[in-house]
């Protein structure tokens, strides 16, 4: 299976992860809570696979690498999208899930990959209580082929009259990840890639690479 950024993996121990810095208390912690890491967009090391931890404070990330012979299991956001594959109730839900429910027929009727990310994903896939009422609602689009700035626009603004809660929308194009409010304002945005940030034009996100 193809290991893409915001795919969350279960490992079986802290001593599975390949990292250059010290170990903190906190990664320790959340092991035993919620023993998953999500693929970063980084660069692969010799075949590992660029990883993070997260604690329960915004500034608890940890950087690492692992076997692939290590992942027990993988998540992917596209299954996020369905409550059968979710490990909380759906008798008390926050505002972030209960606008995760509400905008999903808009998304389901376009011809996208898609699903949550961030805390809404890992609450969902661990159920790990992580949101709020005043949380982001954090979403990924796979979007292989040009998508038009109309259309980009006028889904934008459909998903942000539905949501409850602060929408944070990335696109995952060819060229990297790219904030959809971005792509719809600006002739040209910031790209996360692999090997970190560019600018670019809006135009290019689809462009094949010249050889």
């Amino acid at each position: 299976m193809e290991l893409r950024p915001h795919d969350l993996i279960r490992i079986d121990q802290l001593q599975n992860l390949v990292t250059d810095l010290q170990i903190p208390l906190w990664a320790k912690e959340a092991m035993l809570i919620a023993p998953y890491v999500v693929v970063r967009r980084a660069a692969w090391r010799n075949e590992l696979i660029p990883v993070g931890l997260r604690g329960g404070k915004r500034g608890e990330r940890l950087a690492a690498w692992l076997k692939f012979s290590d992942v027990c299991e993988i998540i992917t956001p596209e299954q996020l999208v369905y409550p059968e594959n979710w490990k909380i109730s759906e008798s008390d839900l926050s505002d972030p899930i209960v606008s995760l429910k509400k905008i999903t027929g808009i998304l389901k009727s376009e011809d996208f990959h898609w699903g949550p990310t961030g805390s809404a994903g890992f609450e969902l896939a661990t159920g790990i209580k992580t949101l709020t009422s005043n949380s982001d609602l954090d979403l990924v689009l796979r979007v292989s082929k040009p998508l038009s700035l109309k259309l980009a626009a006028s889904l934008l603004s459909h998903l942000n009259r539905e949501s409850l809660v602060r929408l944070d929308i990335q696109l995952d194009t060819p060229k990297g990840g790219v904030s959809l409010s971005e792509y719809v304002g600006s002739p040209t945005v910031l790209v996360k890639t692999s090997r970190g940030p560019v600018i670019i034009k809006s135009d290019a996100l689809w462009a094949e690479e010249k050889s």
